[in-house]
């Protein structure tokens, strides 16, 4: 009996190998977050799933669904392929990626920095105000800005800083007012089109969280090495 039931599993294993290959490959590939690695994993999937289904299982419907799942996934990995290819850098962009937007794939970044736009500020704009959430997430590029609460000015924030990075935690509400106090270059992008992106492109938003910590360590770091710093560490 108990020889009977091993026999048994040792066909079970042994002629569905390749099957059982496929649903590992399937299920590798939900748990990887680099997309290219998933897709590959994806192909290799189909490919393998296909090779069982014609050879041994003789079944041309599973084949058909192999052949088309390896034929979506080839597609997107030319298309991620030619964006990449693609991409192109500004100066101002290229110093942001180098700073803080070190993750995904140039492709990617190119669309994250699409999302938002560079632009000039003149003395006197406010970025944020104290108890209300903030229209954009701003990076400093050149210039400086101001932040305070009820008139009292609490200090200065130089270039190569965001602001209004703190309030994508939390309540999401400034706990300062921010103002431009020079001629500024800044990269803005919307605070709806962020809270988007993290619902429909969590691997591009997650570009962003990422810059927002090294940043915030780079605030950190700085403000206990200078008593009267002109940096941020408010949630603005």
């Amino acid at each position: 009996m108990i020889e009977s039931i091993v026999s048994g599993l040792s066909h079970f294993v042994a002629d569905g190998l390749l099957g059982h290959l496929s649903y590992v490959l399937l299920i590798a590939s939900s748990m990887m977050r680099r997309m290219v690695i998933l897709r590959l994993l994806l192909i290799a999937s189909a490919v393998t799933g296909f090779i069982y289904d014609y050879f041994w299982l003789h079944n041309l419907v599973g084949v058909f669904w192999e052949v088309l799942l390896c034929t979506v996934n080839v597609v997107q990995l030319a298309l991620l392929w030619h964006r990449d290819r693609r991409a192109k850098f500004s100066e101002e962009d290229a110093m942001l990626i180098t700073n803080f937007l070190k993750g995904g794939t140039p492709g990617g970044r190119r669309m994250l920095l699409d999302l938002g736009q560079w632009q000039d500020l003149t003395p006197g704009t406010q970025l944020t105000s104290k108890g209300k959430r903030p229209s954009h997430l701003t990076y400093l590029a050149s210039g400086r800005a101001q932040f305070g609460v009820e008139d009292r000015i609490l200090g200065e924030i130089g270039p190569e800083h965001f602001i209004g990075e703190m309030s994508l935690m939390g309540d999401g509400l400034a706990s300062a007012d921010v103002f431009i106090i020079a001629e500024s270059r800044v990269w803005q992008i919307d605070r709806d089109r962020l809270e988007n992106l993290r619902a429909i492109n969590p691997d591009l938003f997650r570009i962003i969280e990422a810059a927002i910590t090294l940043n915030l360590r780079a605030k950190i770091l700085l403000s206990n090495t200078t008593s009267q710093g002109i940096i941020s560490t408010h949630n603005s």
